[in-house]
Protein backbone atom coordinates (compact mmCIF):
# COMPACT_ATOMS: atom_id res chain seq x y z
CA UNK A 1 0.00 0.00 0.00
CA UNK A 2 1.34 3.82 -0.75
CA UNK A 3 1.49 6.13 1.26
CA UNK A 4 -0.38 9.28 0.38
CA UNK A 5 -1.85 12.66 1.89
CA UNK A 6 -5.13 10.82 2.81
CA UNK A 7 -3.86 9.18 5.77
CA UNK A 8 0.27 10.97 6.35
CA UNK A 9 1.41 14.48 5.89
CA UNK A 10 3.33 14.97 2.67
CA UNK A 11 6.85 16.13 3.26
CA UNK A 12 9.08 18.29 1.01
CA UNK A 13 12.33 17.26 2.03
CA UNK A 14 14.22 19.63 -0.53
CA UNK A 15 13.61 22.46 2.10
CA UNK A 16 15.28 22.48 5.46
CA UNK A 17 12.37 23.15 8.47
CA UNK A 18 12.76 26.15 9.65
CA UNK A 19 12.49 26.66 13.38
CA UNK A 20 13.62 30.23 14.24
CA UNK A 21 10.16 30.77 12.02
CA UNK A 22 8.21 28.07 13.66
CA UNK A 23 8.63 29.64 17.04
CA UNK A 24 8.19 32.89 15.81
CA UNK A 25 5.12 32.15 14.32
CA UNK A 26 3.46 29.53 16.87
CA UNK A 27 -0.29 29.46 17.10
CA UNK A 28 -2.19 30.16 20.42
CA UNK A 29 -5.54 30.29 21.79
CA UNK A 30 -8.12 28.77 19.30
CA UNK A 31 -11.65 29.46 20.71
CA UNK A 32 -12.29 32.64 18.66
CA UNK A 33 -12.38 30.33 15.41
CA UNK A 34 -14.12 27.21 16.86
CA UNK A 35 -18.07 27.94 15.49
CA UNK A 36 -19.09 26.50 18.92
CA UNK A 37 -22.58 27.94 19.02
CA UNK A 38 -23.27 25.65 15.88
CA UNK A 39 -23.15 22.96 18.54
CA UNK A 40 -26.70 24.55 20.25
CA UNK A 41 -28.78 23.13 17.14
CA UNK A 42 -26.09 20.32 16.23
CA UNK A 43 -24.63 18.30 19.10
CA UNK A 44 -21.83 16.08 18.17
CA UNK A 45 -22.66 12.12 18.80
CA UNK A 46 -21.95 10.43 21.67
CA UNK A 47 -19.02 8.76 19.76
CA UNK A 48 -17.54 12.06 18.08
CA UNK A 49 -17.68 13.57 21.64
CA UNK A 50 -15.82 10.32 23.22
CA UNK A 51 -12.42 10.79 20.61
CA UNK A 52 -12.41 14.08 20.96
CA UNK A 53 -12.07 13.66 24.41
CA UNK A 54 -9.43 11.52 23.99
CA UNK A 55 -7.70 13.20 21.18
CA UNK A 56 -7.69 16.39 23.93
CA UNK A 57 -6.30 14.05 26.62
CA UNK A 58 -3.72 12.87 24.04
CA UNK A 59 -2.72 16.56 23.31
CA UNK A 60 -2.32 17.63 26.98
CA UNK A 61 -0.07 14.72 27.64
CA UNK A 62 2.26 16.64 25.46
CA UNK A 63 4.05 18.17 28.52
CA UNK A 64 4.85 14.84 30.71
CA UNK A 65 6.42 13.41 27.23
CA UNK A 66 8.53 16.27 27.06
CA UNK A 67 9.88 16.24 29.99
CA UNK A 68 10.88 12.38 29.75
CA UNK A 69 12.86 13.93 26.39
CA UNK A 70 14.81 16.40 28.06
CA UNK A 71 16.23 14.25 30.72
CA UNK A 72 18.14 12.76 27.71
CA UNK A 73 20.93 13.70 25.48
CA UNK A 74 17.53 15.61 23.25
CA UNK A 75 18.03 18.67 25.46
CA UNK A 76 21.48 19.06 24.33
CA UNK A 77 20.18 19.47 20.48
CA UNK A 78 19.10 23.37 20.42
CA UNK A 79 17.04 23.00 17.31
CA UNK A 80 15.80 20.35 18.49
CA UNK A 81 14.74 21.64 22.08
CA UNK A 82 13.71 24.44 20.32
CA UNK A 83 11.15 22.80 17.88
CA UNK A 84 9.76 20.92 20.79
CA UNK A 85 9.12 23.60 22.95
CA UNK A 86 7.37 25.29 20.58
CA UNK A 87 5.61 22.14 19.91
CA UNK A 88 4.09 21.56 23.29
CA UNK A 89 3.37 24.81 23.46
CA UNK A 90 0.90 24.34 20.33
CA UNK A 91 -0.56 21.04 21.15
CA UNK A 92 -1.08 22.60 24.26
CA UNK A 93 -3.78 24.93 22.63
CA UNK A 94 -4.78 22.23 20.42
CA UNK A 95 -6.05 20.76 23.93
CA UNK A 96 -7.49 23.67 24.97
CA UNK A 97 -9.63 24.10 21.43
CA UNK A 98 -11.06 20.57 21.66
CA UNK A 99 -11.70 20.97 25.52
CA UNK A 100 -14.10 24.36 24.61
CA UNK A 101 -15.73 21.59 21.98
CA UNK A 102 -16.59 18.93 25.02
CA UNK A 103 -17.54 22.12 27.01
CA UNK A 104 -19.92 23.84 24.30
CA UNK A 105 -21.64 19.74 24.00
CA UNK A 106 -21.76 20.17 27.51
CA UNK A 107 -19.60 17.29 28.50
CA UNK A 108 -16.63 17.44 31.42
CA UNK A 109 -13.25 17.84 30.10
CA UNK A 110 -10.37 16.23 29.42
CA UNK A 111 -9.46 14.77 32.74
CA UNK A 112 -12.30 12.64 32.40
CA UNK A 113 -11.87 9.02 32.87
CA UNK A 114 -14.24 6.43 31.65
CA UNK A 115 -12.72 3.47 33.42
CA UNK A 116 -9.70 3.00 36.08
CA UNK A 117 -8.54 -0.16 34.94
CA UNK A 118 -4.80 0.16 32.55
CA UNK A 119 -3.08 -2.30 30.53
CA UNK A 120 -0.10 -4.00 31.66
CA UNK A 121 1.05 -5.22 28.42
CA UNK A 122 4.68 -6.97 28.93
CA UNK A 123 5.79 -5.27 25.86
CA UNK A 124 4.52 -1.82 26.78
CA UNK A 125 6.79 -2.18 30.48
CA UNK A 126 9.49 -0.26 29.27
CA UNK A 127 7.05 3.17 28.85
CA UNK A 128 6.18 2.95 32.42
CA UNK A 129 9.63 3.16 33.98
CA UNK A 130 10.01 6.21 36.24
CA UNK A 131 11.64 9.37 34.96
CA UNK A 132 14.82 8.53 37.28
CA UNK A 133 15.51 5.20 35.34
CA UNK A 134 14.60 6.74 32.05
CA UNK A 135 17.19 9.43 32.61
CA UNK A 136 19.71 6.77 33.49
CA UNK A 137 18.83 4.67 30.74
CA UNK A 138 19.12 7.91 28.30
CA UNK A 139 22.42 8.80 29.45
CA UNK A 140 24.09 5.63 28.82
CA UNK A 141 22.51 5.17 25.32
CA UNK A 142 23.66 9.24 24.45
CA UNK A 143 23.11 11.09 21.77
CA UNK A 144 21.19 8.42 19.32
CA UNK A 145 18.22 8.92 21.56
CA UNK A 146 17.60 11.63 19.68
CA UNK A 147 16.56 9.77 16.67
CA UNK A 148 14.37 7.70 19.01
CA UNK A 149 12.17 10.73 20.09
CA UNK A 150 12.39 11.99 16.14
CA UNK A 151 10.82 8.78 14.77
CA UNK A 152 8.15 8.47 17.62
CA UNK A 153 6.92 11.81 17.05
CA UNK A 154 6.44 10.95 13.44
CA UNK A 155 4.77 7.78 13.82
CA UNK A 156 2.63 9.47 16.23
CA UNK A 157 1.95 12.33 14.22
CA UNK A 158 0.17 10.13 11.35
CA UNK A 159 -1.66 8.05 13.47
CA UNK A 160 -3.11 11.32 15.04
CA UNK A 161 -4.09 12.27 11.96
CA UNK A 162 -5.51 9.34 10.54
CA UNK A 163 -7.79 9.67 13.84
CA UNK A 164 -8.62 13.55 13.46
CA UNK A 165 -9.45 12.75 9.63
CA UNK A 166 -11.55 9.20 10.91
CA UNK A 167 -13.29 11.76 13.19
CA UNK A 168 -14.06 14.61 10.42
CA UNK A 169 -15.36 11.74 8.26
CA UNK A 170 -17.92 10.46 11.43
CA UNK A 171 -19.21 13.08 12.92
CA UNK A 172 -21.67 15.07 10.34
CA UNK A 173 -20.17 18.20 11.85
CA UNK A 174 -19.34 21.38 9.95
CA UNK A 175 -18.15 23.08 12.89
CA UNK A 176 -15.95 20.37 14.13
CA UNK A 177 -14.87 19.68 10.61
CA UNK A 178 -13.72 23.30 10.14
CA UNK A 179 -11.46 22.26 14.01
CA UNK A 180 -10.21 19.59 12.90
CA UNK A 181 -8.94 21.30 9.53
CA UNK A 182 -8.13 23.68 11.78
CA UNK A 183 -6.08 21.18 14.23
CA UNK A 184 -4.49 19.35 11.33
CA UNK A 185 -2.96 22.60 9.70
CA UNK A 186 -0.91 23.03 12.92
CA UNK A 187 -0.08 20.01 13.18
CA UNK A 188 1.13 19.85 9.43
CA UNK A 189 4.35 21.65 10.45
CA UNK A 190 4.94 19.42 13.36
CA UNK A 191 4.83 16.67 10.62
CA UNK A 192 7.62 18.49 8.76
CA UNK A 193 9.95 18.30 10.77
CA UNK A 194 9.68 15.46 12.80
CA UNK A 195 9.95 13.33 9.23
CA UNK A 196 12.96 15.56 8.23
CA UNK A 197 14.91 15.03 11.55
CA UNK A 198 13.81 11.25 11.88
CA UNK A 199 15.09 10.20 8.16
CA UNK A 200 18.31 12.24 8.76
CA UNK A 201 19.31 10.68 11.98
CA UNK A 202 18.31 7.38 11.01
CA UNK A 203 20.06 7.28 7.78
CA UNK A 204 23.31 8.62 9.36
CA UNK A 205 23.22 6.00 12.28
CA UNK A 206 23.25 2.05 12.53
CA UNK A 207 23.05 2.62 16.39
CA UNK A 208 20.38 4.89 16.07
CA UNK A 209 18.45 2.77 13.99
CA UNK A 210 18.72 -0.14 15.88
CA UNK A 211 17.49 1.24 19.34
CA UNK A 212 15.03 3.26 17.22
CA UNK A 213 13.43 -0.54 16.13
CA UNK A 214 13.36 -1.72 19.60
CA UNK A 215 11.64 1.57 20.80
CA UNK A 216 8.82 1.45 18.70
CA UNK A 217 8.55 -2.54 19.12
CA UNK A 218 7.66 -1.66 22.74
CA UNK A 219 5.78 1.45 22.15
CA UNK A 220 2.72 2.37 23.53
CA UNK A 221 0.17 4.38 20.71
CA UNK A 222 -0.37 7.43 20.44
CA UNK A 223 1.86 8.89 22.64
CA UNK A 224 0.01 9.41 26.11
CA UNK A 225 -1.96 7.01 25.82
CA UNK A 226 0.07 4.93 28.10
CA UNK A 227 -1.95 6.90 30.93
CA UNK A 228 -5.27 5.85 29.76
CA UNK A 229 -8.10 3.70 30.50
CA UNK A 230 -7.97 0.70 28.28
CA UNK A 231 -11.73 1.11 27.48
CA UNK A 232 -10.53 4.43 26.24
CA UNK A 233 -8.02 3.20 24.34
CA UNK A 234 -9.58 0.22 22.68
CA UNK A 235 -12.19 2.63 21.67
CA UNK A 236 -9.84 4.50 20.00
CA UNK A 237 -8.16 1.57 17.93
CA UNK A 238 -11.61 0.53 16.88
CA UNK A 239 -13.10 3.49 16.04
CA UNK A 240 -9.74 4.45 13.89
CA UNK A 241 -8.50 1.22 12.77
CA UNK A 242 -11.35 -1.27 13.34
CA UNK A 243 -13.02 -3.10 10.24
CA UNK A 244 -11.41 -3.74 6.79
CA UNK A 245 -11.24 0.12 6.03
CA UNK A 246 -9.74 0.50 9.52
CA UNK A 247 -7.36 -1.57 8.97
CA UNK A 248 -6.36 -0.61 5.85
CA UNK A 249 -5.74 2.73 7.81
CA UNK A 250 -2.96 1.17 9.87
CA UNK A 251 -1.73 -0.66 6.99
CA UNK A 252 -0.54 2.34 5.30
CA UNK A 253 1.15 3.87 8.36
CA UNK A 254 3.25 0.47 8.72
CA UNK A 255 4.00 0.83 5.13
CA UNK A 256 5.65 4.70 5.58
CA UNK A 257 7.00 2.97 9.28
CA UNK A 258 8.78 0.05 6.95
CA UNK A 259 10.28 2.45 4.75
CA UNK A 260 11.74 4.48 7.22
CA UNK A 261 15.99 4.37 6.99
CA UNK A 262 16.79 1.03 8.99
CA UNK A 263 13.33 0.40 10.27
CA UNK A 264 11.71 -2.53 7.86
CA UNK A 265 8.84 -4.85 7.54
CA UNK A 266 9.16 -6.38 11.29
CA UNK A 267 8.63 -3.56 13.63
CA UNK A 268 6.20 -2.21 10.88
CA UNK A 269 4.15 -4.95 11.58
CA UNK A 270 4.64 -5.09 14.91
CA UNK A 271 3.33 -1.98 15.30
CA UNK A 272 0.22 -2.84 12.82
CA UNK A 273 -0.92 -5.37 14.35
CA UNK A 274 -0.92 -2.72 17.61
CA UNK A 275 -3.03 -0.52 15.44
CA UNK A 276 -5.64 -3.14 14.97
CA UNK A 277 -5.86 -5.38 17.25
Amino acid sequence: MTMNDETIAATDRSAHFDVRDFARTARGNHRATLQLGEYNAKPLPADSLRLVRYLGQLESATMQHLRNVLVTATHKDARVTAFLVTWAFEKFWLADALDAVLEANGVAGLEEESSDKRRHALSEAGERRGPIRRAISAIIIGTPIVAVHMTVGLIDEWITRTAYKRLAETSGSVALTSTIDMVLDVKRRHSLFFDDESRRRLSGSAQAARLTRRALSGAAWPIGAIDRSDDDRSFFEQFTFGGSEGRARAAAIGSAVAALPGIGDQVAATLTARLSR
